[in-house]
């Protein structure tokens, strides 16, 4: 509620352009997010596909997963 507070114009254009988005897919109901930046985009991308393989990941750490992580990426990745 907060971020309404400080930033109601901004909320809603988000939940239009989203929901709208969501619409263009085929969606009728679903969560989204709109990142600040390329590099917190692939954070959070990051973090949905681990949690999406090890959903255990959240409590147990890395021992839910049994080994190392690993991420490969081309030489074109976004890094800041």
């Amino acid at each position: 509620m907060f971020t309404y507070e400080i930033a109601p114009v901004f909320i809603l254009m988000e939940h239009v352009v989203l929901q709208k988005m969501r619409e263009l897919i085929g969606w009728n109901t679903g969560d989204s997010i709109l990142a600040p930046g390329g590099s917190i985009s692939n954070l959070y991308a990051f973090l949905a596909a681990r949690h999406k393989m090890f959903p255990q990941y959240k409590e147990r750490g890395l021992a839910a997963v049994g080994g190392q992580l690993v991420m490969f990426t081309s030489d074109q990745v976004l890094f800041n």
